[in-house]
């Protein structure tokens, strides 16, 4: 399971499969949702403003919708589980630890 990124996190990352791992459960992402997980599990934990996720997503001089993020983890939360990936109000998202509170 070299491939996982996440460790201690709620949600992990497989690298070769490019799937969202949740317990016995995988999910294939699409390329801009796999950009931004892979930016929230580099950090478990840690929590990711909108500017700091849509750097990570988009290219260079790439228009970027202002929802684009929100629709982004809207639909990741429809495949994954609504607290997949939690929102602090007012400074962005995070992927929860395990064994920490919500």
């Amino acid at each position: 399971a070299q491939s996982l990124l996440g460790a201690g996190a709620a949600l992990q990352l497989d690298l070769n499969t490019r799937e969202a791992v949740r317990g016995a459960q995988r999910e294939a992402l699409t390329a801009r949702e796999f950009a931004l997980l892979r930016a929230l599990l580099e950090r478990p934990g840690a929590i990711l403003s909108r500017e700091q996720l849509e750097q990570r997503i988009y290219g260079w001089g790439e228009e970027v919708g202002s929802n684009m993020i929100d629709v982004l983890i809207h639909g990741m939360r429809r495949k994954l589980g609504a607290d997949a990936i939690r929102n602090v109000r007012g400074l962005g998202w995070r992927v929860a630890l395990v064994d920490a509170a919500p």
